[in-house]
């Protein structure tokens, strides 16, 4: 097989998480008298930046303030209305059967991402997760994309990175080696993905699957 090693993002990936991230925010702009932003604005910048970027970036010196409440509503709602993202467990599935080395990377913090794992059933799929704030700097910072291999990163032809938004991208960009590039898939179900060109744009997570069958 051409692709060993499966590199994955969580949110709006494997796992239906952006209506509560959404809502959160809706939370947050209501807590401190301030007009709601769109919701697709919210998911470019949430699959843009670090995690430590985000609310500074939308709220600026209120930063602080808005992180209680953010948290304060993500604590109640992450995991009950946490769902898998259609055809998740299949790839997961896939991946493992194939005997490739599964990794995920996410912006999430470190208790909320094990949370949301064992909820849905995933953690037996994982060589290593890493969250944000484990490291000095968070996806998709080489410091943390790095981190994913211990620092021993392998041959880019025979990594795979599986994601949501521009992060992702940027973050097969940190394994890339001259010539030799990550690949970079893209789960764009509704078609407003807007970023940096990937590898490839799917529509579905079966389409992954189908990838790396055309690839072995």
């Amino acid at each position: 097989m051409k692709h060993k090693y499966a590199v994955f993002d969580w949110d709006g990936t494997l796992a239906d998480t952006y209506p509560v991230i959404s809502a959160a925010y809706d939370y947050t702009f209501d807590k401190m008298g301030l007009l709601r932003i769109p919701y697709d604005e919210v998911k470019r910048i949430t699959s843009t930046l670090q995690n430590k970027d985000t609310l500074g970036y939308i709220f600026k010196e209120r930063r602080d303030e808005a992180a209680g409440y953010f948290y304060e509503y993500i604590e109640k709602y992450h995991t009950d209305r946490l769902a898998a993202m259609p055809g998740a467990a299949e790839l997961l599935e896939y991946c493992r059967r194939a005997g490739m080395e599964i990794y995920l990377i996410t912006n999430k913090k470190t208790r909320f991402i094990h949370e949301e794992i064992e909820k849905l059933g995933f953690g037996a799929y994982f060589k290593k997760v890493v969250a944000a704030g484990e490291y000095e700097q968070d996806k998709p910072h080489p410091t943390a994309c790095h981190a994913v291999f211990d620092h021993c990163v392998p041959p880019a032809e025979r990594i795979v990175v599986i994601g949501a938004g521009e992060a992702d991208v940027k973050t097969a960009a940190c394994y890339d080696d001259g010539d030799n590039k990550a690949a970079v898939v893209i789960y764009d179900p509704n078609h407003k993905y807007g970023g940096a060109q990937p590898t490839l744009k799917v529509d579905s997570l079966a389409a992954v699957i189908d990838f790396l069958e055309k690839n072995d």
